[in-house]
């Protein structure tokens, strides 16, 4: 009898040891198959900063960019400081702008008086950053003007001033489309048609390799033979491209047949600021739709 019991006390125990051994087996297996089932949290996206830089430091006027506001409305900030110590006041405005090699819209107007100092922002065109494919900022060059705010006459223009972020330039942003001229070290090609609050349009790649910096506008647009309202302007200094946008100006007019048409005819004027004797007209260019 002692024995029997000794075997049934036996049974109990090692079933007992079985089913503790399965269950955690089991609680390991939920555990692994939540584990697994679980999404992979997305990667952080990459926060793109701006060391703090003198961009420009003469007669009494400094200028230092201080970081990099990327989540603006209008498009990317540098963050600025101006320091006036000279005798009279200053009034701080963009020229040229150029990120990765890419001409953008910028914008900065700035007021200092004498012996104060402010902060201010210069605007990167987030459309032409787009435009142009630019995601990410690794290269910032503009020139800036220094304006005598009582004749706002121009006292003094920078050169180029180079600002470079900690990202990696990435891989260049290769337009495709209609080559409508390429010649003289200009180069220009149709991309595709576009539609805006202003009205319909197309979008152009202009590049400029040549030694001269030049203002691009259009003359003579006419869609299916019918003259209308074009706004194209470019500034685009020499050794850089752009993508600049011809705007079909919509009116009561013309807006049924800029909304159908099927041919849009334009010429590119060229125009060197600096010397106005340096002005061409290319084309005219036909575009099919």
């Amino acid at each position: 009898m002692k024995k029997m019991l000794s075997i049934v006390l036996a049974l109990m125990l090692m079933f007992s040891a079985t089913a503790c051994s399965d269950g955690g087996r089991t609680e390991e297996s939920k555990a692994s198959s939540a584990s697994a089932a679980a999404p992979a949290s997305e990667p952080e996206p990459t926060v793109v900063t701006l060391p703090e830089t003198v961009m420009y430091d003469e007669g009494g006027i400094k200028i230092t960019a201080t970081g990099l506001d990327e989540d603006s409305v209008f498009g990317p900030q540098v963050k600025l400081t101006i320091e006036n110590d000279s005798s009279a006041g200053v009034l701080v405005q963009t020229g040229y702008c150029v990120v990765n090699g890419w001409a953008v819209g910028c914008s900065l107007s700035q007021e200092v008086s004498a012996g104060k100092k402010a902060d201010a922002e210069m605007t990167l065109s987030r459309t032409d950053l787009e435009n142009a494919h630019v995601e990410t900022l690794a290269q910032i060059e503009c020139t800036l003007r220094m304006i005598d705010p009582e004749s706002f006459v121009n006292s003094t223009e920078t050169g180029w001033i180079t600002l470079a972020t900690d990202a990696a330039e990435p891989a260049a942003y290769q337009p495709e489309g209609t080559e409508l001229f390429t010649e003289s070290g200009i180069r220009i090609t149709a991309l595709e048609q576009t539609d805006s609050l202003m009205g319909k349009g197309i979008r152009l790649y202009i590049e400029n390799s040549t030694e001269a910096d030049y203002t691009f506008t259009a003359s003579e647009v006419s869609v299916d033979g019918y003259m209308v309202n074009g706004n194209l302007y470019a500034d685009i200094p020499a050794g850089r491209k752009a993508i600049a946008e011809l705007i079909l100006l919509d009116d009561e007019e013309n807006s049924e047949r800029i909304e159908n048409m099927t041919s849009l005819e334009f010429c590119v004027d060229r125009l060197n600021l600096n010397d106005l004797t340096d002005h061409e007209t290319v084309g005219p260019f036909t575009v099919a739709f």
